[in-house]
């Protein structure tokens, strides 16, 4: 039963609702990425952002991320793989009040012909700090929802691979949400490390053996 609880748990880690919440503090990825007036990717085009820029999440719909970006004064929809958690991110932000309307500032848009999500790649360093930075906070996710750490460390394996070393928490996830963990964890490093070269996540157990592995992109 206590099983059974835990492994309820862990997937709910996987609803949007749970990966991150409102008022999380999340980061840009991509350089030159749109913010969109609606959540898809026809959506007009209101502004666009660079990496490292700041954001504070509102709400999501599906792969979507509605959020407050404090250093333009304006609001509008990123899709998810150009977002990731900020140092520190679960503490909650200050309530932002209403945003004032986004305004003309910053770059044009991008002509219509590049309107998915763009996908820059970091510098090595900089795109593992940005993944690990994933993993911990979907691994603060699994504590605050299951108790557990399913997480417990990131290792770069060369070539653009990523090891990600799973507690024995991981044994008790289903199949099916042992494979949406792993799709989330693929995301992560094909947005922070871009998708100019070959990528794999590994899941791995404390030894060193490969549970799960996605390729790509």
């Amino acid at each position: 039963m206590r099983f059974a609880s835990l492994a309820g748990g862990l997937v709910v880690v996987l609803s949007s609702a749970a990966l991150a919440a409102s008022g999380d503090h999340l980061v840009v990825t991509g350089n030159g990425v749109n913010v969109r007036a609606r959540p898809a990717t026809d959506a007009p085009i209101l502004l666009q952002v660079y990496r490292s820029d700041p954001a504070v999440e509102l709400g999501r719909k599906g792969d979507w991320v509605e959020v407050r970006l404090p250093t333009r004064d304006a609001e509008g929809w990123i899709h998810d793989s150009l977002l990731s958690a900020a140092a520190g991110a679960g503490q909650p932000a200050p309530n932002p009040g209403a945003a004032a309307a986004p305004g003309p500032a910053g770059p044009a848009p991008a002509p219509s012909g590049s309107s998915g999500p763009q996908l820059a790649a970091l510098d090595g360093a900089d795109a593992l700090a940005h993944f690990r930075d994933s993993v911990t906070y979907l691994n603060n996710r699994a504590v605050a929802a299951a108790g557990v750490d399913l997480f417990t460390g990131v290792k770069a394996a060369g070539d653009g691979v990523v090891a990600v070393t799973a507690t024995d928490a991981w044994n008790h996830v289903p199949a099916d949400g042992q494979d949406s963990f792993l799709r989330t964890l693929f995301d992560r490093w094909l947005a922070a490390a871009g998708g100019n070269q070959p990528l794999r996540v590994e899941v791995v157990d404390q030894s060193g053996h490969v549970l799960k592995e996605k390729s790509g992109p």
